[in-house]
C-alpha cells in the first residue's frame, strides 16, 4: 500500500481491512516514534490511534526503511501491521538495499 505524503489523512477503509486475518504493509508516510521514526506527524498520530484502537501489532523492529539522500535523514516510513491474531506468527526482516531510497523488507508468516 502506498499513501502519498500530500494527502492529509489515511484511507478510511484501512480499519476495515482487518475484519479477517490480514497483514497490511507499505509506505503510509506516517511518522511516529512507536514505529521507529524520530518525530511524529499528524498521519502518524492517526495511525497510532487506529493501531491502539484495534490492537494491531506493529511488525517492524524500528529499523529505518527510508533514506532521504537530499535531506540526509533516515526514517521508518514503511510499516507492517497485522490483525491481532497474526502478529505473533509474523517475522519481519529488512533486506539488502536494491538501489532505492526505500529498503525492501520481508514478512514471513510462521506455520501455526
Amino acid at each position: 500500500m502506498y499513501h502519498p505524503p500530500d494527502l492529509k489523512s489515511l484511507p478510511t477503509d484501512l480499519q476495515n481491512l482487518f475484519t479477517v486475518a490480514n497483514i497490511c504493509q507499505g509506505d503510509l508516510n506516517a511518522k511516529h516514534p512507536i514505529s521507529g521514526c524520530s518525530t511524529a506527524n499528524p498521519r502518524g498520530n492517526e495511525l497510532l490511534d487506529i493501531i491502539d484502537d484495534k490492537c494491531f501489532p506493529i511488525l517492524n523492529d524500528g529499523t529505518a526503511t527510508h533514506f532521504s539522500y537530499s535531506y540526509n535523514t533516515k526514517e521508518a516510513l514503511d510499516i507492517s501491521i497485522s490483525s491481532s491474531d497474526l502478529g505473533s506468527s509474523c517475522k519481519w526482516t529488512l533486506l539488502k538495499n536494491l538501489g532505492s531510497d526505500h529498503l525492501p523488507f520481508l514478512v514471513e508468516l510462521k506455520q501455526r
